[in-house]
């Protein structure tokens, strides 16, 4: 089908938002909906950044959506706001207006918000993300728009009739043919990327400053270098800041990975992270010195409730009040209830003279399941 664009997750701070995961705009405003309500009732935090695609997966917008603050009840809500704020000229104007028809027809109708026009909340959101600045593409992939800053095309002629001399008329277009270039070969970079050619992608972005790249093109490039295990370019290109790169190996739940990182880059929270994934509880919680985060939180709760330590799995659940954890544990305290009732039924029939087999199979039986439930828990 034509025009239809698309959503793709680059990078997010949740694991409901996978990254190079294409998405079609109702998918997307659906779970950024209900991702939106939940992390607002658990008053929690997470930004995502993403493309909006076109039907040949070419980059048409690029953005962060910042989510649980309330600010955007949607992703397309957060774009229709985001370029409501934004003062453009008449061309712009009118490529922003045909992008956000586009954008409004696809949203499912049970979504559809008011008219996107510049609130309050959108001065919030400016103030949260002053360096996430939306980025448009045209159909040539042209930039048009990225805070505040008008179109290369656009840009060019305005530069040409206002330079005093020729001289400085020909050095702007050529360091304006240079930024072109620039910006074509590395949107037909990330094209490779998100058609998985990420061996391609790579050798292309080596090439390229990272200096250039914006920070979601860095982002990008980092989740490659994971991807493709050149672990030690991925910790340089974020800074040398091995537990970054640490973390996003961890969301991968990939056990070998996470070990070969740990060796190479040494840290507590890896040391906690792989004691997790290989289920040492013991060794989990003896850790010192680990930076804690919601997420580790949870493993927390969870190896608490293994070793059945629920006092100290509530006063973990404690740091993130979650109502899912909660739930977590108040069933593991029914089920475990549960258990010891039916443990004490057995014993009570065993200890009758006449014993009744049958009845004391089937409350063994119900044993085992409800041991299995739990485990599973």
């Amino acid at each position: 089908m034509k025009n239809m664009l698309s959503v793709m997750f680059i990078k997010s701070e949740t694991k409901e938002l996978k990254p190079f995961q294409k998405l079609s705009i109702p998918e997307a405003c659906e779970i950024t909906e209900t991702l939106e309500t939940q992390y607002q009732h658990n008053k929690k935090q997470a930004r995502a950044d993403f493309f909006i695609l076109d039907e040949e997966d070419q980059e048409v917008y690029a953005g962060t959506l910042s989510i649980g603050l309330g600010l955007a009840r949607h992703v397309v809500d957060h774009i229709k706001k985001k370029l409501g704020s934004l003062k453009m000229d008449d061309i712009q104007e009118a490529r922003k207006r045909s992008f956000l028809e586009q954008l409004e027809k696809e949203v499912p109708d049970h979504l559809k918000t008011t008219d996107g026009s510049f609130s309050l909340d959108e001065e919030k959101e400016d103030e949260v993300q002053t360096t996430q600045t939306p980025v448009i593409y045209t159909r040539n992939r042209r930039l048009i728009y990225g805070g505040g800053v008008l179109s290369l095309l656009i840009l060019s002629a305005t530069c040409f009739s206002t330079v005093a001399t020729s001289q400085d008329r020909a050095e702007t277009i050529q360091d304006l043919q240079k930024q072109v270039k620039l910006e074509q070969k590395i949107t037909g970079t990330y094209g490779r990327a998100l058609l998985g050619d990420s061996e391609g992608a790579l050798k292309q972005l080596t090439s390229i400053d990272e200096q250039r790249l914006k920070k979601e093109q860095k982002n990008v490039y980092i989740s490659l270098l994971v991807d493709q295990k050149k672990y030690k370019e991925a910790v340089k290109l974020q800074g040398d800041h091995p537990e970054v790169v640490e973390s996003m190996i961890s969301k991968k739940e990939d056990v070998n990975e996470l070990k070969e990182f740990q060796q190479m880059f040494p840290s507590p929270n890896g040391a906690f992270d792989l004691a997790y994934h290989e289920q040492r509880w013991e060794d989990m919680m003896s850790q010192s010195g680990v930076k804690m985060t919601d997420k580790r939180y949870e493993m927390k709760v969870y190896g608490y409730l293994k070793l059945d330590k629920v006092k100290e799995a509530k006063e973990a659940a404690a740091h993130i009040q979650s109502q899912d954890l909660n739930q977590k544990i108040e069933t593991y305290e029914k089920t475990k209830k549960k258990i010891e009732e039916t443990k004490k039924q057995v014993e009570e029939e065993n200890k009758k003279d006449k014993k009744d087999e049958n009845k004391i199979k089937s409350l063994t039986d119900q044993q085992k399941k409800q041991e299995e439930a739990l485990k599973n828990l």
